[in-house]
């Protein structure tokens, strides 16, 4: 991991999140060893990681917006932006790849 990070294919599981199940391109980096780092999707997935985001976002109390439908409006203009990294721990993550 010469770049501090490498890119991976995963399977993401376990976790209860809209997320479960999918196949998402995953980076892994040297000061995070526990966590997988949500890198990118395809758009037949993006609903799923929406609804992910927000309600991981609302069980932190970092969720900007009063309700699911603001934040989809927001996601949907692409006017979204992150409040932090989102991480999926090593556990709940089936390698696949390495990209």
């Amino acid at each position: 991991m010469s770049k501090g990070y490498v890119l991976v294919q995963g399977i993401v599981h376990d976790t209860g999140w809209p997320i479960d199940g999918l196949r998402l391109r995953l980076s892994k980096w040297d000061y995070d060893p526990k966590n997988y780092h949500l890198y990118d999707w395809s758009d037949d997935q993006d609903d799923a990681v929406m609804r992910t985001v927000y309600e991981t976002e609302v069980e932190a109390g970092i969720c900007l917006y009063d309700s699911l439908e603001d934040f989809i409006a927001v996601w949907k203009a692409g006017q979204w932006e992150p409040q932090g990294s989102f991480c999926i721990p090593l556990e709940n993550v089936e390698h696949v790849e390495k990209l």
